[in-house]
């Protein structure tokens, strides 16, 4: 092979760099400033594992000859290196050169949504549309940035048009699914997702969202079916499992009766009422139950009322009882969860004020945050009042001797009972009340979180936080107990721990999977999963 470029690179497709290297060498020695050789000398360190010393080289061919080529392989070169601002400004030298450079263009649009910046990425990415309106990984990404940028229905318009170009790109079709999920348009995403699992069934987040979608719409048996086939093919995935527990222990809710014999909850709450209503005011209650706090609002002196409750039965009752109570006129009981009603149709004027006890014991299991997310996004006034105000989460490592015997179930008087274990709640937590069960504090009170509910975190994928106890007491560490203080306002406040006033929640409780002997002096480390329903301690 007579022509030595030519030679060299036939040495780099054989992987022989050495060889390769020799040649580049001695074409510098005889012509020391030719750019197009130094360019691809500095590919070859690059191929080498040298990206430092390869940059050196293209920068002195840049220096001697501007090129949109070497351009990009020099951003290629400051990205490996992690110089993500250098990285930047070589794409975007490269497309000063050459605007309609593509690959250029799509790795720069890459490089902004990766580092956070959706907006700039969603601007190079219509540059690169407008000049190629069927690049189909421009259009996903595109989406992708959309929806990291919190603008949904333009996501779905990218993923859609990705998937009608290449029907069978799974990821499109997929992204468009969970999209809809998002939107509450649940009907169109169950057929889309239904698409995807014909082509590939082992999508764990296709089954999911199938049965999040069905559970929303109150179809039991096709969210058990895809629940248990998401359980199935992830079965030690958490959501997972809290999903499918959480389905199969269902029932009709029997904690409200607790609930309203809990004096000083109905107390706290009427107290925050009182203070936070003003005449002319319209208050949106979620999740009325009885119709107690709807009550308690008007009879603040609210205007107007909107109490809404998922169940049209219990909702039902509770339009008897406004009426029975005198207050039909001001209060309208909609049988809908808040996330389906429909501000022109279903509220007088958007919420000054929005109450919401949607709680349970482990602060979010009932959906708080989604929940009240989308009321202040849809359905409120900016700085709408939220009762209540915000939250406080604090844990503590304890033993639990009694019910350790059953979480999980294992042998009971010399029998394995273990399969029966399926039918425990195995969410990510269950309720204890400590003030009714012997257990041993082996650290203290220790703050996890807090959650202000006026502009309430986005844990929709969940994230996680390290977090650690100190260890006081000498025993055997089995579980992560926490509960919440719940502020209604700046002053009143209830809590649900084992001295709280609020008394009808009890604690909620992480299990260890073994018990871990600890000494007082150490710290027990943990891997703390913060989603937006449901908070999980793993020990690190």
């Amino acid at each position: 092979m007579s022509d030595p470029i030519q030679t060299a690179l036939h040495h780099v497709k054989a992987g022989r760099l050495a060889e390769a290297a020799a040649i580049y060498q001695a074409l510098l020695r005889a012509e020391p400033q030719r750019a197009d050789l130094l360019h691809q000398y500095g590919l070859l360190h690059y191929r080498a594992g040298q990206p430092a010393e390869g940059l050196k080289y293209l920068k002195q061919a840049l220096a001697l000859k501007p090129d949109a080529d070497c351009w990009l392989h020099a951003a290629l070169l400051h990205l490996t290196l992690g110089q993500t601002a250098e990285t930047e400004n070589a794409y975007r030298r490269a497309l000063e050169l050459r605007p309609d450079f593509a690959e250029a263009r799509f790795n720069l649009a890459n490089l902004l949504k990766d580092t956070g910046d959706y907006g700039a990425a969603q601007t190079e990415y219509r540059l690169l549309l407008q000049q190629q309106p069927e690049h189909v990984p421009a259009l996903v990404n595109m989406g992708v940035a959309c929806e990291l940028g919190g603008d949904l229905e333009a996501a779905l318009a990218a993923y859609r048009k990705a998937a009608s170009l290449q029907p069978d790109l799974l990821v499109a079709r997929m992204n468009a699914g969970l999209a809809l999920h998002k939107l509450h348009r649940f009907r169109e995403a169950i057929e889309t997702l239904r698409i995807v699992l014909k082509q590939d069934d082992t999508q764990v987040a296709a089954h999911m969202a199938i049965g999040q979608c069905a559970r929303e719409l109150n179809d039991p048996a096709t969210a058990l079916a895809a629940f248990r086939r998401a359980a199935e093919l992830a079965p030690d995935d958490p959501q997972v499992k809290t999903l499918l527990s959480g389905l199969l222990s269902a029932q009709i809710p029997g904690w409200h009766f607790p609930m309203l014999a809990d004096t000083a909850r109905n107390e706290a709450f009427a107290a925050a009422l009182d203070k936070a209503v003003r005449p002319g005011m319209t208050v949106l209650d979620i999740g009325t139950g009885s119709g107690l706090l709807a009550m308690l609002a008007a009879r603040a002196g609210a205007n107007r009322v909107v109490a809404c409750e998922a169940h049209s039965l219990i909702a039902e009752t509770a339009q008897e009882i406004v009426a029975k109570n005198g207050f039909a006129d001001r209060i309208a009981v909609i049988a809908k969860r808040s996330t389906e009603l429909e501000p022109a149709r279903d509220l007088p004027a958007p919420a000054d004020l929005v109450v919401a006890e949607v709680l349970d014991a482990g602060l979010t299991g009932e959906g708080m945050l989604p929940t009240i997310r989308d009321a202040l996004r849809r359905l409120a006034k900016p700085g709408a009042i939220v009762i209540p105000a915000a939250a406080q989460l604090v844990a503590q490592v304890m033993c639990l001797p009694n019910l350790r015997a059953v979480n999980p179930l294992r042998e009971i008087c010399g029998f394995d009972l273990s399969p029966f274990d399926r039918f425990r709640n195995q969410s990510a937590h269950g309720v204890v009340r400590l003030d009714h069960e012997p257990h041993e504090a082996l650290s203290a009170v220790l703050p996890v979180c807090r959650i202000d509910f006026a502009n309430p975190p986005d844990w929709v994928q969940p994230r996680q936080m390290a977090w650690s106890a100190p260890i006081q007491q000498d025993g055997a560490a089995q579980a992560l107990v926490f509960w919440f203080e719940l502020w209604l306002d700046d002053d009143i406040m209830l809590s649900t721990g084992p001295n709280g006033a609020m008394r009808h929640w009890g604690q909620a409780v992480c299990w260890l999977p073994e018990d871990r002997p600890v000494q007082a002096g150490q710290a027990l480390d943990f891997r703390v999963t913060l989603a937006d329903t449901y908070f999980d301690f793993t020990p690190a």
